[in-house]
């Protein structure tokens, strides 16, 4: 089934949308999803908020004011779950569920997907803390939780590639700057 985007004079489906059509196939999300890799993608997709913050609350316990520094980026990441949700409202871009491409396999409501929120908030997270603790072993495995959160909301269905990068981007803008508003770094 072809996506329901708003087509243009001649037809074409809206530029970026097109490009994120063809990505979420080449990665057999949705419909093409392998049989035994969708529910780890909507294991990740669900819990991976668990180790993302065992893994900050571990970090902020071996450093200075750790407990301060634990709030100071969680008010941060909740500026860009706010950010995030207002955004898509404003966009109100279709998910891929919503135009066919895939089940809801997460069993999503029906609101906007561009930027993903949860992309947002582990991108404020990992940018938050690349500013408060650049040198700390454990920011790459913030990094990596994020990036898989980014893969698993893309491969069960709940959004396009685009989503979760401008997620990211804008979490980790948001991340970056609430870091400095708060004098670190």
């Amino acid at each position: 089934m072809e996506p329901a985007f708003p087509t243009s004079a001649n037809g074409d489906t809206w530029g970026l949308r097109r490009f994120d059509v063809w990505l979420f196939r080449w990665m057999r999300a949705g419909h093409g999803a392998r049989l035994l890799l969708l529910p780890v993608a909507c294991a990740i997709a669900h819990r991976s908020w668990a180790p993302m913050l065992l893994t900050l609350v571990i970090m902020a316990g071996t450093m200075p004011a750790g407990g301060w520094l634990l709030l100071q980026v969680l008010v941060t990441a909740t500026v860009a779950q706010v950010a995030s949700k207002q955004c898509a409202v404003f966009w109100a871009a279709p998910r891929p569920f919503a135009v066919g491409l895939s089940h809801n396999h997460l069993k999503h409501g029906p609101r906007a997907g561009l930027p993903s929120t949860h992309a947002a908030v582990m991108g404020a997270v990992v940018g938050f803390m690349a500013v408060a603790a650049p040198a700390h072993p454990l920011l790459t495995v913030l990094g990596a939780i994020a990036l898989a959160t980014a893969w698993a909301r893309v491969y069960a269905g709940a959004h396009f590639p685009s989503d979760v990068l401008l997620g990211l981007g804008l979490g980790g803008t948001l991340g970056w700057a609430g870091a400095r508003l708060f004098g670190l770094g």
